[in-house]
């Protein structure tokens, strides 16, 4: 499984950029390597992230599966410093994605 450490790359607690998360992608295209059924996306030391970071975030994660082939290819979510709301839902329907939440602070992401 390829795992991707938000903190440790960005050195940052409050993602609220596109921008910022435009630059984990290269770290993603390198766990997609490594990945078995999913990549994971750990966001320890991380306090926030807002729904701009969220939408890009998906962006990165759409194109980094495009240009590898792995359509079925799932993003799970460690330690998110938020809840899974109807905000963030939305978003990941505009993206024809689902997420959920598989417990406090963990999400799934896939088609």
């Amino acid at each position: 499984m390829g795992t991707v450490r938000v903190f440790d790359l960005l050195q940052r607690r409050a993602l609220v950029t596109r921008s910022k998360a435009r630059d984990i992608g290269d770290a993603v295209d390198s766990a997609l390597e490594d990945a078995g059924d999913y990549v994971t996306v750990d966001f320890a030391g991380v306090d926030g992230v807002s729904p701009s970071f969220v939408d890009e975030l998906l962006f990165v994660f759409e194109k980094a599966v495009s240009d590898s082939g792995m359509e079925d290819m799932a993003f799970v979510l460690r330690n998110v410093p938020t809840r899974l709301s109807t905000k963030f839902e939305a978003i990941g329907r505009a993206r024809q994605v689902k997420i959920v939440e598989l417990e406090p602070g963990v999400w799934k992401i896939d088609r």
